[in-house]
């Protein structure tokens, strides 16, 4: 079901002055939870493990719902002058027949396309935006040691252990948050649930003549997809976890990876036998839930809260929704705790229709063999209606993306940065 906004009658006056916030984990939904909550007038400090700014991943595909925030805090521009628009996406089988094909919903101002970009490029547009906020200190080499439900973060850095005191804490800080673990009661206070981690899949950047399309395979090795960037770049993913290329990967042989993929679909094969030894990267993924997403003070968000398959795109849009909502609740009434549980019971169902839906893709785009996958794939296609495809995704933006634009703007007018 796609939410409507409920937090839309906060007066325009509303800020969070005197709030101190500490977000933890400089990622994408971390930075862009710091920039609104300072730009709504809070004090944000932001905690970053590593010592300076590394963008995890290679490419990126930026969805309706998380342009739509990213562009109600004006960074949308400069992200289309380096990615690549697409308004629609099509699955084909290992010899290049679609099995099925979707348009991208026209969401209302503009918001009517995906936005294919390299992850540098987008860390670099919210780091450049995060450094020219006031409102936000940035702390690297912080490592978290414990937050406490009354707001207390205890750190390292240089060897020296710290501790700040907040009246919000946000757990932006991925899957093996600290924020999330290591508070009082551990793991057991949000009552996680982590999967088992069933796929693993590689991804990477090449500079091509090649001219490909935005598509995905699915294959007997598994699925198989790439999307052009820009100037020549192509980002691919693909399925790693067949033996024979898990063997390759473990001992770097980037060719023979190349061979394997090559002989069940060519464009994979030529695409990774371009790519350098070193550009690879591997990563398993993992389902997790969280029962609660809120412990007095503190309050999870992103992957800490509720990692998913990558098979919709839907990981960092969502966390880009999480810090939406969570300022939309938070200035929507004067009462924090109430916002927070409001956050929580606003995002919780939304974000678990999401996490099934990719589950239950990877497992069909994982079927391997030669019957199955000819079963699964003559499925699809009668399965195949544009009226269902076009409500699935509806599902999976969680919230209207115009009315997610509209309130990022409304929460941050007048605001440095603005």
């Amino acid at each position: 079901m796609t939410h409507a906004p409920t937090g839309g009658t906060a007066p325009p006056h509303r800020r969070l002055p005197s709030t101190h916030v500490v977000v933890v984990g400089a990622g994408p939904g971390g930075t862009a939870t710091a920039l609104l909550l300072a730009r709504a007038g809070a004090h944000v400090t932001l905690l970053e493990r590593a010592e300076a700014s590394r963008p995890v991943g290679a490419g990126i595909l930026l969805q309706p719902n998380g342009l739509a925030v990213l562009d109600g805090l004006g960074l949308a521009d400069d992200l289309h002058a380096v990615g690549h628009a697409e308004h629609t996406i099509r699955l084909h089988d290992a010899r290049g027949r679609q099995l099925t094909g979707a348009t991208v919903p026209d969401f209302g101002e503009g918001l009517d396309h995906m936005l294919a970009v390299r992850r540098s490029d987008l860390a670099s547009t919210i780091d450049a935006a995060v450094e020219s906020e006031p409102g936000i200190d940035r702390i690297w080499g912080a490592v978290v040691l414990s937050a406490s439900a009354d707001g207390t973060v205890t750190f390292r850095r240089d060897g020296r252990g710290e501790t700040l005191a907040a009246d919000l804490v946000i757990g932006a800080d991925g899957i093996k948050s600290a924020v999330r673990d290591r508070g009082d009661g551990g793991p057991s206070r949000f009552g996680v649930r982590i999967g088992k981690e069933r796929h693993t899949y590689l991804r990477g950047t090449v500079v091509t003549d090649r001219v490909v399309d935005m598509a995905e395979y699915w294959t007997p090795l598994g699925l198989f997809g790439c999307t052009p960037l820009d100037r020549g770049r192509v980002y691919f993913y693909g399925d790693a976890g067949t033996p024979a290329i898990a063997a390759a990967l473990a001992a770097g042989d980037t060719a023979e990876v190349a061979a394997v993929w090559g002989a069940a679909l060519p464009l994979a094969g030529e695409l990774l036998g371009a790519a350098a030894d070193d550009a690879l990267l591997v990563n398993g993924a993992r389902t997790l839930t969280c029962k609660r997403w809120v412990d007095g003070r503190v309050a999870l968000l992103g992957d800490a809260a509720h990692a998913m398959e990558p098979t919709l795109g839907q990981g960092a849009n969502s966390a880009f929704v999480d810090a939406a909502v969570l300022l939309e609740e938070l200035l929507a009434g004067t009462d924090p705790a109430m916002a927070l549980r409001r956050y929580e019971s606003r995002r919780k169902p939304a974000v678990w229709t999401v996490q099934r839906t990719a589950a239950g893709l990877a497992f069909l785009a994982s079927r391997r063999g030669r019957v199955l996958p000819v079963l699964r794939n003559g499925i699809l296609r009668v399965t195949d209606r544009p009226a269902a495809t076009e409500r699935r995704a509806r599902t999976v933006q969680q919230e209207r993306p115009a009315a997610l634009r509209q309130s990022v703007r409304r929460s941050t007018a007048g605001q440095p940065g603005r």
